[in-house]
């Protein structure tokens, strides 16, 4: 099983600038307000870098670490970068450097962890998790928690993953990306009724999107119910045509 899409921010929301950089004063109607040349650089990669323009965001980050070489988030979207690129070696390399500069990141651990268990390296992503989850100074440990059922889910330890995301859940019943997690789980492990009521737990607080509706189609099937898997089907096939969960939910269209 591949592993998700990653969760959460890459970033930390509150960039802190390590030394005494320079900054950029404040001005009105200026969005960086009075952040470092880096920090702004490192934004504006970000930026760029959710919007697919790679280029432009590997030399505007590249620029944030050359005006603070101790900018951790900097290194930590450096890294993404290099994963989303498919040059591993950089990216553990950068995420070393993000490390090095300021080892209590939540979200450079968050994001190496994901780095690892998409690279198969189970066990060592697995610490970085427990790291983040076993600091009291961490205040959201649902995502670290969820993180690390994904990479339990990935590495084939389906009762370990159980329990992380049920950790999860327990702190934030809403998280979508717990509940999308468990009612897939609950569907491979055969607790059909289960996977129902996390997908209907999803859907409440979610709009449905092809891997949740493809989740009901499989499910209601399973249990029986034919009419409900058609009425899935339907729905992926009129929102999410060009899915491949639409063109894998065409046999279901025919069902009674």
């Amino acid at each position: 099983m591949k592993l998700r899409v990653l969760l959460g921010p890459i970033l930390c929301v509150a960039l802190a600038a390590c030394g005494a950089p320079k900054t950029h004063g404040a001005r009105a109607n200026d969005p960086y307000g009075s952040l470092s040349e880096s920090e702004i650089y490192v934004r504006k990669g970000i930026q760029y870098m959710e919007a697919g323009n790679y280029e432009v965001a590997l030399q505007d980050l590249t620029r944030a670490v050359e005006l603070d070489g101790g900018n951790s988030e900097a290194y930590n979207a450096l890294a993404v970068l290099y994963q989303r690129l498919d040059q591993p070696a950089d990216a553990e390399r950068q995420f070393r450097k993000a490390l090095s500069a300021d080892s209590d990141s939540f979200g450079v651990r968050n994001n190496y962890g994901r780095f690892l268990c998409a690279q198969g390296r189970y066990a060592e992503a697995m610490d970085q998790f427990r790291e983040v989850v076993g600091s009291k100074l961490y205040t959201s440990p649902w995502i670290a928690l969820t993180n690390a059922g994904i990479c339990a889910r990935s590495a084939g330890q389906k009762a370990e993953a159980e329990r992380y995301l049920r950790q999860a859940l327990e702190y934030d019943p809403r998280f979508p990306p717990a509940l999308i997690e468990m009612a897939e789980l609950s569907r491979e492990t055969g607790q059909d009724m289960s996977a129902r009521a996390f997908l209907e737990r999803y859907h409440a607080v979610a709009e449905p999107d092809p891997r949740s509706l493809w989740v009901g189609v499989e499910t209601e099937a399973a249990l029986g119910n034919y009419q409900a898997a058609g009425d899935y089907a339907k729905t992926l096939r009129s929102k999410f045509p060009d899915s491949k969960e639409a063109v894998q939910a065409k046999r279901y269209l025919s069902v009674d």
